[in-house]
């Protein structure tokens, strides 16, 4: 069943493009011993820009108060919880982590609402928390390198009650972890570890093209310990939305790392997979990608949820390395918010809680539903 909505803003006159969003659906009805629903939120980009505290205090604030009155069990933020870009050229390096470290301090007293009501929330470094000011470069291989000592400021602000599970890899252990809630696997994937085979520049950083990528080794393992639903999120798109830069490589610069991209969705789709979620644009964006084998209950719907503060400019593009895929896009928003994902047994119903800044209220918009695949096959 196709369900069509158009919002209307009086500040942006078109919010949503190709407004379309695919009801899916199985025959086969859940019992009745799986009819009690649990719900999660997805949410990230918060950040401000250059000139700013680090974090968009206002919107996240707002955000915070709205998904801590949901009924939830947990958050997934999507990374770029602060500006960062550690700026060791002005402030030394000493200065720069110290400012790192005030703007996740911010990010934590201003995710507050949530985190006293000892809500989990799980979050993935983005690209500025994990990266250098300068080189500032835009469009070349040495634009802001990856700065390995920000992790450490990453441990020291994320831990106790705001650490991430420590199960991921070595090293990646904060960033990178695995949970089980009911019958649903989490996954948070880090995408700015430095390969171990990458050389480092002079000064201890590292280019952005020897990250990017997930530990798949580890990952394999991970998707083992099989469940009912499977929900993987990582701060950039697996397929390019509107940044040029995502896990499929750095088009600005012809970087293609399509192929460490393809065998992660593989592998996650094998897993029964049916979301992705991620962050990198500024605003909602929801996409199918189509496998190409004719059966749209197999494919995985890709969501950007760069919601929380950084920005309402997306504008879905979708023509980065995507073969052997085909991103359809179903909407987008620019719009800031969160969605709300419910389980019911086999079934997952997703909406999108948009801010109208007009009223300052939060209205919904339903965007998917589907069965689990064992329940579609």
């Amino acid at each position: 069943m196709l369900l069509r909505i158009v919002l209307f803003s009086l500040l942006i006159p078109i919010l949503f493009f190709s407004c379309v969003s695919q009801k899916e659906q199985s025959t086969e009805l859940v019992s009745k011993e799986d009819n009690e629903s649990w719900r999660f939120v997805v949410t990230g980009d918060c950040r401000s820009g250059s000139d700013g505290s680090g974090v968009n205090e206002v919107i996240l604030d707002k955000v915070a108060r709205a998904v801590s009155k949901e009924d939830i069990e947990f958050v997934l933020f999507t990374g770029d919880l602060v500006y960062g870009h550690a700026d060791r050229k002005t402030l030394g390096d000493e200065g720069a982590l110290q400012r790192l470290e005030k703007e996740l301090l911010l990010f934590r007293n201003t995710m507050e609402p949530v985190y006293s009501k000892d809500i989990p929330v799980y979050c993935v470094r983005g690209n500025h928390s994990a990266t250098q000011r300068y080189p500032d470069h835009a469009g070349h291989p040495d634009h802001r390198p990856i700065w390995p000592e920000t992790k450490k400021v990453w441990d020291k602000v994320m831990s106790g009650k705001y650490s991430m599970p420590k199960n991921g890899p070595e090293r990646e252990k904060n960033v990178t972890f695995s949970a089980i809630h009911h019958n649903a696997m989490i996954i948070g994937l880090d995408l700015y570890t430095p390969n171990l085979d990458s050389a480092a520049n002079t000064d201890g950083s590292y280019p952005k093209d020897a990250c990017r990528r997930v530990n798949q080794l580890w990952l394999d393992e991970q998707l083992k310990n099989k469940q009912e639903h499977l929900f993987v999120f990582t701060h950039e798109p697996a397929f390019k939305v509107q940044h040029n830069d995502c896990m499929h490589g750095d088009s600005s610069y012809g970087i293609d790392f399509s192929k460490y991209r393809n065998r992660f969705w593989e592998s996650i789709t094998a897993a029964g997979a049916r979301t992705y979620f991620c962050g990198h644009d500024h605003g909602y964006a929801h996409a199918r990608i189509d496998d190409g084998d004719g059966n749209f209950d197999n494919d995985i719907h890709q969501f950007v949820v760069g919601t929380a503060g950084a920005g309402v400019n997306i504008v879905p593009e979708h023509n980065g390395f995507n073969a052997p895929y085909l991103p359809v896009a179903q909407e987008h928003a620019q719009k800031y918010g969160y969605v709300v994902v419910e389980i019911t047994g086999a079934k997952v119903d997703l909406e999108f809680k948009y801010l109208d800044e007009s009223t300052d209220t939060f209205e919904t918009v339903p965007i998917l539903s589907y069965y689990s695949r064992s329940k579609s096959q």
